[in-house]
């Protein structure tokens, strides 16, 4: 065949194919705009932010909703959201990178480079910072929505400095912000620059992330956005203020869904650590006991048969919750950020990447516990109760109906002073989840309210025979039976 006939062929193979890329493309992303309306509609929430990223290319990004309720203002592209713990990896990163050019040592005591820093009972490492393994204490009652301002990292490591450590260093696995605080002191004292002037320069800059920043609380930040909660009775209210400085390097940053797509971009790229180091931040991590946890050094992960399916991490700060997932295999990521913190969020980053892979549209569940206090407010307990056994029977794949989501009646009933409603409702789900912890805990707690000592002993020992580590309820057991 005349090489000018082959060219012509393959010119009107490539004219027909691109367009149905294009077209398909177009079709996932029409797909995605929906899943997000709807997501937004049914999780009722001010807005939501999502991204997804493939073949190290950004495919799509939208946002609806309302960065600030009561100005009635239109989130963007450019809206700044809190995202929490997803500030951790930006940290790992820049610790990683020190380690790449042999400045830092993972496996040798942190006092080498933090000879300030208390000395504890046992040593600990900086692998064991970036996987909360190290013992460090997590918040205390008011430190998650701190309002005093920190105004060095070192000011903010006196908040528990002189804590003694939860348990020996890699024995046990304690999810903890505070932690992370060691690691920029860390970098600060290797590299002589404030923690967040070198974060921005070594990572953000290379990633491209030229909207990402620390987030402070007192300065004017154009675009950043309020951050909101619903109250017991499902309304909006704004969130608490919080000043971040107690925990930046933690869950300090500001960011949109655009940067961090262009962060997993950049991983995948290996532009921010080679292709090794990445492997050896997204393995599991040992304990010594033997046992494996699915947090490596400063991702969470999700392994299927032994194998990573995905990276990331979520975040659920003051006002705000989000998730970022990177799948490195088929080199795609996903990121959902939104303006308010709510356990109901279900996965909107996996939902994502689930629809670019089969393009159907998943269940979004609605929040059952909101819509069972509307019952509640509109009808009295006894609908409640019809209505939570039609749900169970007839609609439970439309509602988040695990015992996590189904508790948070009671606790709001309870908050309304409505104990005997509450004990009604718990009663009902007892029957529902007969080997459930909290549901039992719960109920011990409502009688311990209603001042009924007899059946909370009950219930806190019936909690206590599905789990007799819990040490609250194992105080309250020992307390109650004195009597």
């Amino acid at each position: 065949m005349p090489i000018v006939k082959k060219i012509k062929i393959f010119l009107s193979i490539l004219f027909v194919f691109a367009p149905f890329q294009i077209n398909a493309q177009q079709t996932i992303n029409k797909v995605l705009d929906e899943y997000l309306s709807n997501y937004i509609k049914i999780k009722q929430i001010p807005s939501v932010s999502a991204g997804l990223l493939v073949n190290n290319e950004i495919k799509w990004t939208n946002s609806i909703g309302y960065s600030d309720i009561e100005n009635n203002v239109s989130v963007s592209d450019k809206s700044l959201f809190r995202i929490a713990s997803i500030s951790k990896p930006i940290t790992a990163i820049a610790i990683m990178q020190l380690w790449e050019k042999g400045i830092l040592n993972l496996d040798i005591d942190i006092r080498k480079y933090l000879p300030y820093f208390p000395e504890k009972k046992y040593k600990f490492t900086i692998r064991q910072l970036l996987n909360h393994t190290a013992g460090i204490r997590n918040y205390k009652e008011g430190e998650f929505d701190s309002k005093k301002l920190y105004l060095t990292t070192k000011d903010a490591l006196k908040v528990f400095e002189y804590d003694s450590l939860m348990f020996e260093p890699g024995t046990k696995y304690l999810y903890t912000s505070l932690g992370y605080n060691i690691l920029a002191a860390i970098i600060e004292e290797v590299t002589k620059k404030p923690f967040d002037n070198y974060v921005a320069e070594s990572v953000l800059k290379t990633a491209g992330m030229l909207a990402t920043r620390t987030d402070k609380q007192r300065e004017i930040i154009p675009f950043r956005m309020r951050g909101y909660e619903k109250n017991v009775e499902y309304n909006f209210i704004n969130a608490p203020l919080a000043d971040l400085s107690i925990k930046i390097a933690g869950g300090g940053f500001l960011s949109n869904s655009k940067d961090l797509l262009l962060f997993a971009k950049a991983l995948l790229d290996n532009k921010l650590v080679d292709e090794t180091t990445l492997r050896i931040m997204t393995k599991r991590t040992r304990l010594k006991n033997g046992n494996y946890i699915n947090y490596g050094l400063g991702f969470s992960l999700e392994v299927e048969n032994d194998t990573l399916k995905y990276f990331g991490h979520a975040g659920a700060g003051t006002g705000f919750s989000g998730s970022m997932i990177i799948s490195p295999d088929k080199k795609i990521a996903a990121v959902y950020l939104t303006n308010i913190r709510d356990i109901n969020l279900g996965e909107p980053a996996k939902d994502i990447l689930n629809i670019y892979s089969t393009g159907i549209q998943p269940v979004i569940t609605q929040t059952i516990s909101q819509e069972l206090m509307r019952t509640y407010k509109s009808s009295g307990m006894d609908s409640t109760i019809s209505k939570l056994a039609f749900i169970y029977k007839y609609q439970k794949e439309l509602f988040n109906f695990g015992e996590d989501g189904i508790v948070i009646l009671a606790k709001n009933l309870l908050e309304l002073n409505k104990v005997a409603d509450a004990i009604i409702y718990l009663k009902e789900l007892v029957k529902l989840f007969p080997k459930s912890f909290k549901v039992m805990s719960i109920l011990g707690d409502a009688y311990l309210i209603d001042k009924n000592e007899g059946m909370a002993l009950r219930y806190y020992r019936n909690a206590a025979q599905i789990n007799n580590s819990d040490q609250r309820i194992n105080e309250l057991i020992k307390k109650l039976s004195k009597k």
